[in-house]
C-alpha cells in the first residue's frame, strides 16, 4: 500500500511539472529565482575593465567573422546545428542573438575522445546539442546587460543580486556568475568585476558586437558536461 501510494505521488508529481513546462514563457533572460521574471526596474551598471567591446566593419556577417575568427568552433559546432544561420539572420533583424564562442585554445585543448565525438558522423545529436548550448536566437546578451546588478532586493554578503541569474539558450537553461581569482583550490577567491556562464564557470574573455547580434567569446564550453558521452 505505501509503495502504491509513493508511486501515485511520483506520478502526479511528473504530471503536474510537464503542464508547468508547456505553459512556461520562453525568454532569453532567467531571473534570479529560477521562475520570477525580470522587471523593467532601474539597475546599477558596473562595468567590466578586462572585457573590451569592438564592433566589426559594417556588412560582415556573422558567418565570415567566425570562420575568421574562430573556425575550430565555426566547424565543428556550430556549423552543425541546421539552418543556424538563417535563424540568426532572422534574429539579427529581429530582437538579435547572442553566441558563447569558445576561443581557439578551447577547442584545440579538446581531448581525444571528445575530438571523436564532435567528428564522428554518427554524433550529429550529441554535437547538436552541445552547439545549440552556445547560442540565444532570441535576445542580444551583452556583457554589460549580464554584469547588472538589482539593488532592489537584500543583498547577500554585502553584495547586490544580479540581475539575470541565468539565460536560456537554444540547447536549455545555463546560469550566470561572477567570476573570482585567488584563493586555493577553489577556496577564498575574491569577485574580480568579471563574468562566467554555465556550470564550469566559463569566463568572458571578450565581446564582439555583430549586426544586430553580439559574440561572447568564453574560456570553456557552457554546455553541461553531461551532454558528452
Amino acid at each position: 500500500m505505501i509503495h502504491s501510494r509513493q508511486s501515485n505521488f511520483f506520478l502526479a508529481a511528473i504530471a503536474l511539472a510537464s503542464v508547468a513546462v508547456r505553459h512556461a514563457v520562453v525568454d532569453a533572460f532567467v531571473g534570479p529565482s529560477p521562475f520570477a521574471p525580470i522587471a523593467q526596474k532601474q539597475f546599477a551598471l558596473h562595468e567590466s575593465t578586462n572585457v573590451e567591446n569592438e564592433s566589426v566593419e559594417e556588412g560582415e556577417t556573422v558567418q565570415s567573422f567566425l570562420q575568421d575568427n574562430y573556425p575550430l568552433f565555426e566547424s565543428l559546432l556550430l556549423s552543425k546545428i541546421p539552418n543556424i544561420y538563417g535563424t540568426l539572420r532572422e534574429s539579427d533583424s529581429a530582437d538579435g542573438f547572442t553566441i558563447f564562442c569558445p576561443s581557439n585554445s578551447v577547442m584545440e585543448g579538446i581531448d581525444a575522445n571528445r575530438k571523436v565525438q564532435i567528428s564522428d558522423e554518427r554524433n550529429g545529436e550529441v554535437t547538436e546539442k552541445l552547439a545549440a548550448y552556445h547560442v540565444i536566437a532570441n535576445g542580444k546578451v551583452t556583457q554589460e546587460r549580464l554584469k547588472r546588478e538589482d539593488w532592489t532586493v537584500p543583498k547577500v554578503d554585502g553584495v547586490a543580486a544580479l540581475s539575470i541569474g541565468g539565460v536560456l539558450t537554444l540547447g536549455g537553461e545555463l546560469r550566470v556568475g561572477r567570476s573570482k581569482s585567488g584563493g586555493f583550490m577553489g577556496w577564498g577567491g575574491k569577485e574580480d568585476g568579471g563574468v562566467v556562464i554555465g556550470n564550469n564557470d566559463s569566463r568572458i574573455v571578450r565581446s564582439v558586437k555583430v549586426g544586430n547580434g553580439v559574440v561572447l567569446e568564453v574560456d570553456g564550453f557552457v554546455a553541461p558536461d553531461l551532454i558528452w558521452r
